[in-house]
């Protein structure tokens, strides 16, 4: 019997990681990519939050997963790990905000993650251009307009 290249991967998955792990990365596999309040994603589950969390960065730290802390009770997951060999690449599969400037009507791309050091490096406030990109204002710096927020990933 020759076994695929999906049941191959799945064994490696499972040789790696605790069962804990391995249901944590299957469920995931399953939801995908997006973002994700975790008490009430645990909830449904019926999972203990503490036991989920500790999954989750494991899996981190292996490189089975990839994801950004949204807030202090959510994550966006970004990535899956989908073969062997498969690696996340930041700067290709983070999630990103598309900004339009006004003035030059330019799109612009801004990695999870670097929200603030475009602020900062543009001369603006970073907790003001963030409340932006998270759509709490609908134009920044009456020049710039939010085209695609990271929700739309």
């Amino acid at each position: 019997m020759q076994l695929s290249k999906k049941v191959k991967f799945l064994a490696t998955v499972r040789n790696e990681n605790s069962n804990a792990d391995t249901v944590t990365f299957l469920i995931l596999n399953e939801l995908g990519c997006g973002k994700y309040m975790l008490p009430e994603l645990c909830s449904q589950l019926g999972l203990a939050r503490s036991n989920f969390n500790a999954s989750l960065i494991r899996l981190r730290r292996k490189e089975y997963i990839a994801y950004s802390s949204h807030s202090s009770m959510g994550i966006i997951l970004w990535w899956i790990k989908q073969g062997i060999d498969d690696k996340p690449s930041y700067k290709v599969d983070a999630p990103r905000w598309v900004i339009k400037n006004n003035d030059t009507a330019e799109n612009e791309e801004i990695i999870l993650g670097e929200e603030e050091l475009w602020a900062l490096r543009n001369g603006y406030n970073a907790g003001t251009f963030k409340n932006f990109l998270f759509g709490r204002t609908k134009n920044f710096a009456e020049k710039y307009e939010l085209v695609k927020s990271i929700s739309q990933d």
